[in-house]
């Protein structure tokens, strides 16, 4: 089984393959991290938080607990604030399984990760047409265009994960669509969503 070392970075938002989410960075352990990744051109994996807090004077020594998978993140815009804080904005790429994990000193979490395999992904079929023009009318909002958000979405996965990403879901709905693996199976689940959202 090969495995690799990964900086986690643990939040209570989920971040999904090819999907993208702008952070403010202030903790020294962050700031560090995030020049190493700009230094090096390499990125760090974002988990959701299943049990504590994202802020260290809040969690204490205590790292939060975790959820099991999570995705690699690499950060594709940032900017300098007042302070010494950054804003960054991170697109999602491969999703990874946690086997074990470490504090370092510095408060920062470290993750053994396994990769985890994509399957192949078809187009489109036509009952999920009507996603694709969903996903199309959120990627004109401001708030995605400031984020760089553009996509075709033409097959099964991409549609899946951009979704999954930008509707107002609940960050368990969004975590679940992260753990199927099955591209089909994760745009089921979110035409269940879509059409509660619509019903209600």
């Amino acid at each position: 089984m090969n495995t690799e070392e990964l900086p986690l970075f643990p939040l209570s938002a989920v971040l999904l393959p090819g999907g993208r989410l702008p952070l403010q960075i202030f903790e020294p352990r962050y700031l560090d991290l995030v020049s190493h990744c700009m230094k090096t051109d390499s990125g760090f994996g974002i988990v959701r938080i299943t049990s504590g807090h994202e802020v260290i004077i809040a969690q204490g020594t205590t790292p939060p607990a975790t959820a099991e998978i999570g995705t690699l993140a690499r950060i594709v815009d940032w900017d300098a604030l007042p302070a010494g804080r950054l804003r960054i904005t991170v697109e999602g790429s491969r999703r990874f399984r946690i086997l074990d994990s470490r504090v370092q000193a510095n408060g920062l979490l470290l993750g053994e990760v396994q990769w985890l395999a994509e399957p192949a992904s078809g187009p489109l079929a036509d009952e999920h047409l009507f996603l694709h023009d969903i996903m199309s009318g959120l990627a004109e909002h401001p708030a995605l265009a400031r984020l760089g958000v553009s996509g075709s979405w033409a097959d099964s996965a991409s549609l899946s994960w951009a979704l999954a990403q930008y509707l107002p879901l609940e960050e368990s709905d969004r975590y679940a669509v992260l753990a199927e693996t099955e591209p089909l199976a994760r745009l089921a689940y979110l035409d269940r969503l879509v059409k509660a959202m619509g019903s209600s």
